[in-house]
Parts: structure tokens; sequence; C-alpha cells
């Protein structure tokens, strides 16, 4: 008896001692808690202040560069123009009365400063230098910055919330070594191993605890000091520079995501695409894996580097999430295309124009428009399509982007054919849809015999055009103000005729026509495009590329140029 009694006094005692044991443990557990809850809510609301310092930095900066470009650049622009005017109407007066004008307006603006405009010369301010200096660099800064401290914030969150989990499995070890004393016979033991396995586990628990808290991630404000300026000089077009903030950012924090895809992006734009894939890798690497803009812009990369299989993979991990965006689906398609594959590219470029029939439907049951985005990289389709085209008939321009020629696998005639049918898909769905809300009906009933670039020589008494001269060698002299587009056709007479008209690649919507009037009177036609309402204004230089559509399809197009 007095044996068991001993036995029970000694277990009574170690029981005892782990029950206080513990209880010492919770209040450390507590404690440390505490400490992670704190730095929590610390860095979260360090970040709150920090989102709303980039995005109070942000709206007052585009709201200045507003009134700087739209208000004082635009109207010491328009005084310009009046001088302009004056010069050539001999009225000295008047020029002199302007010129005073333009020296009142000089001072009341930043964007007219010495270090964004010359006004001795005829080019535009530094916008994008302006734009940096005045809200991008610091935005940024504030943005990431706000990033890095709620990155903090939800990190000491996790480790809180398990700081609280061990917690209260420690109290359950405590009610099972209470309930121990409470029993006799082996049985109690098995509540101690019990109570005592779950201490050992959180004692583990509570070791990785304090490594994520001693360990944790700071805000390295080097860091984000460096990539904040790299992304300012990026946005000016200072790549070389730009990569040495990225370096000194990356030297600082060799995870940082951004700072990689950032540039990745500055050696694509200096055509280092080896370099740019590398970063952008990279980047997908450091967290970026499902990020909309990296895998696109790397999935371009890939395409224009002949990697071709590794571009569809990283399209298609935004495609199956996001099937609405309209630029990585043009892509897709014209990876398969350059591959050969003409059945995979024939089906994404019906994915894409049923996708593009959807947001307009989508939009106009809202009473809306689609998104300016929509036309734009349905555009861009196109004339990546075009730049493909090009390239295939060596006839590279400085804005094509294309896979070099060697680099474009299968029967290069069946591609380029297939190209050209896509583009004109493409272009006439751009057309219907932004004027008709449908795509286009499959074939027209007009076509065009004779589609002449010149200028207009005469009139008669009726004022109807007696003489045309077409372009020599498809050239117009550079000074003109105008041009003019000389066209037959036979067949249907179209209710609406649009021209368009892209220099250099990009369409000038200024020179955009859509008429509706009746050309049934006769099969030859003229139509005038440039700036013959002023005597300022005169046709840039470069290559022209007017298009036309009838009803809605694509019937013909010349190229020239001005020069």
């Amino acid at each position: 008896m007095s044996t068991d009694h001993n036995a029970d006094q000694r277990f009574d005692n170690i029981v005892t001692v782990l029950i206080a044991s513990v209880a010492i443990w919770v209040a450390i557990t507590a404690y440390f808690q505490n400490y992670a809850s704190n730095l929590s809510d610390q860095a979260r609301r360090r970040a709150q202040q920090f989102a709303i310092e980039a995005t109070k930095r942000e709206v007052n900066g585009v709201l200045q560069y507003s009134y700087e470009w739209q208000g004082a650049f635009q109207t010491w622009y328009e005084l310009s123009l009046q001088i302009t005017a004056a010069e050539q109407n001999g009225d000295t007066a008047a020029v002199a009365r302007y010129e005073a004008l333009q020296e009142q307006i000089l001072p009341l603006s930043k964007l007219l400063g010495p270090q964004y405009f010359d006004a001795s010369s005829f080019n535009f301010p530094d916008l994008s230098k302006f734009e940096a200096d005045s809200y991008l660099v610091e935005s940024t800064r504030l943005s990431e910055t706000y990033l890095a401290e709620s990155e903090l914030g939800n990190e000491m969150d996790d480790t809180s919330e398990s700081l609280i989990v061990q917690i209260t499995l420690l109290t359950v070890s405590l009610s099972l070594y209470g309930l121990s004393l409470a029993l006799k016979g082996r049985v109690r033991w098995l509540f101690v191993a019990v109570g005592s396995g779950i201490v050992g586990f959180c004692a583990i628990w509570l070791s990785w605890s304090l490594i994520e808290l001693i360990g944790r991630s700071e805000v390295n404000q080097n860091a984000i000091n460096a990539y904040a300026e790299g992304v300012g000089l990026s946005y000016q077009g200072r790549y070389e520079e730009a990569i040495e903030k990225f370096n000194i950012a990356l030297q600082e924090n060799t995870y940082y995501a951004k700072a990689y895809y950032e540039r990745g992006n500055a050696y694509y734009s200096l055509g280092d695409l080896n370099t740019a894939i590398a970063d952008m890798e990279d980047a997908r690497f450091w967290g970026l894996d499902e990020d909309v803009s990296v895998n696109w812009n790397l999935g371009w990369t890939y395409y224009l580097n002949g990697q071709y299989p590794k571009a569809i993979e990283v399209n298609e991990v935004v495609l199956s999430k996001r099937p609405e965006v309209i630029g990585v689906r043009s892509n897709q398609a014209i990876s398969y295309l350059v591959m050969g594959d003409f059945a995979n590219a024939q089906a994404q470029y019906d994915l894409l124009l049923q996708e593009a029939q959807f947001q307009v439907n989508e939009a106009r049951q809202r009473n809306a428009e689609p998104s300016a985005s929509l036309w734009l990289y349905m555009d861009y389709g196109a004339q990546d399509l075009q730049s493909l085209i090009d390239t295939l008939e060596s006839n590279q321009k400085p804005w094509t982007q294309a896979p070099q020629k060697d680099l474009i696998a299968g029967d290069h005639a069946a591609i380029r054919e297939f190209a050209l049918e896509q583009m004109k898909r493409i272009k006439e769905a751009i057309v219907a849809l932004e004027y008709t809300g449908q795509l286009p009906a499959p074939n027209s009933a007009t076509q065009i015999d004779s589609f002449r670039v010149g200028s207009i020589t005469g009139r008669n008494e009726e004022n109807l055009i007696s003489g045309f001269e077409p372009a020599r060698n498809a050239v117009i002299p550079y000074g003109e103000d105008t041009f003019d587009i000389e066209f037959t056709y036979s067949g249907a007479v179209p209710q609406q005729v649009i021209w368009k008209v892209y220099i250099n690649g990009r369409e000038d919507q200024s020179l955009r026509k859509v008429l509706n009037q009746d050309i049934s009177a006769g099969d030859t036609w003229y139509q005038t495009f440039g700036y013959g309402y002023t005597n300022v204004f005169i046709l840039a230089s470069g290559e022209y590329v007017v298009e036309l559509y009838a009803d809605n399809k694509f019937l013909s197009s010349i190229t020239f140029s001005v020069r």
C-alpha cells in the first residue's frame, strides 16, 4: 500500500512539474504571439499609409501633367501655329504679339522649363522625363514600399496565427495532464504521453516560429529606391541607365521578382532577347509565374527568339485563366502559324474573333462601348501578321517585329498566304464590329478595278475632276499638305465606304474617313486626305498605307511614301 502511495505521489509530482512547465511555455508562446501580432499591425498601418500616399502622389501627378500638357503647352503650341500663319501672311505685328504671349507663358509651367523643353526648337517637351520626375518614380517607390510592408504584415500575421494554434494545443495538453491526476492505473500514463507529445510538437513548431520572427523579411528601402529609379529611367527610354539601377536593386534583394522583370523589359528594348528571356524567367521563378504581363511579354519574346513551344506554353498560362485577353490570343495564334501548324493557328484566330464578338455584345447590352484595348490589340494582331509577311518577303521596316526569316519553320509561301488571309479577316472584323457590332458577311459584291495615289490636277466648269496625276514612283514630295486617291470599282454599289491611313505602321485616326455618300453615279471616284484646310500643317514623312473598306469588307490598299 505504501509502495502504491509513493508511486502515486511521484506521478503527481511529475505531472505537477509538467503542468508548471507547460504553463510557463504557454506564457512564453503568448509573449511571442503578441510580439508577432504587434509587428503585423505596425506593418499593415505603414502599408495603408504608403498606399494612400502612393495614390495621392499618382493622382496629383496625373492632374499636374494634364494641366501642363493640355493647358500650358497646348496654349503655347497654338500660339506657335498662329505665329506661323502670321509669318506666312506677312503680319509682323501679330507675330510680335504672339511671341510676347509665349514668353509670358513659359515661366508659368514646369513642363516648359529648360530641363524639359527647348522653346527655340520645334520639338515637343520631354514628356516622359517630366512624368518620371513629377510622380512616376515617387509613386512607384511608395507603391513598392506598400507592397513590401503588406508582405511583412501578412507574414507576421501568419506567424501570430500559428502561435495562437500552439497556445490552443498547449492548453489541450494542460487539460490532459489535469485529467491524468484524476485517473488511476496505466491509462493515466496515456494522457501524459499524448499531452507530452503535443508539447513536443509545439516545441518544434515554436522553434520554427521563432526562426520566422528572427529571420522575417524587412523592407529593403535601398532596393526599392533603385528599382523605382530604374522604372523612371526605363520609362524615358534610357535603358542602359535603367539596367544599372535594376542591378543595384537585385544586389540589395536577389529575390526581387519585379526588378528581374523590368530589367528583362529593358534588355528587350535594347534588342538583347536572350538576356531579356533569362530575366523574365527569373521573375517567374521568384513569384510572378501567374502574372499576366510577365507571361504575356515572355511569350512574345520567346516568339521573336524562335522558341515557339515555350511561347505557346506561357501564353497558355494566361489563356487558361484569362481567355478574354485578346493580345495573348493573337500571340498564341501567330506562334502556331510560324511553326507551320495551320490547324491550331486557325483555331486560335477563330477563338480571337469569337471573343471579340462576345466583348462587343456584352458592352452593347450595357449600353456601353467596348474597351479601347479590344481594338488596340486586334489592330496589333493584324500588324504582327503584316510584320511576319514583310519578314518572309525580306521587306522588313524599322517597326517590323517578327522572328528572323531562318527561324520560321515550314512552307514560307503557305505561311505567307495564311497570314494574308487572317490579316484581312482581322481587319474586316475590326471595322465591322466597330461600326455594326457584328462580324462581317462572308463575301462582297463590290470589286476595286483601279486604285492609285497622286494629285488632282484639274476641275471643269462644273467643279468635276478633269485631271489626275499619279505619284511618280509612289512618292509624294515632302512639303505637300494633301494627297489624293483615285479608285474605280465595279459590281454592287457600296452603302458605306471607310478609309484608313497608316503612317509608319500606325493608323492616323485623324485621317480616317467614314462616308455614306451615294457613289452610284459613276465608277471612278476620288478621295482627298491631308490638311488642305490650313496653311500650317504638311504631310509627315514616312511610309503611308491607305486601306479601303466597302460595307465592312476590305477591298484594296496602296502603299506609298512621303519624302
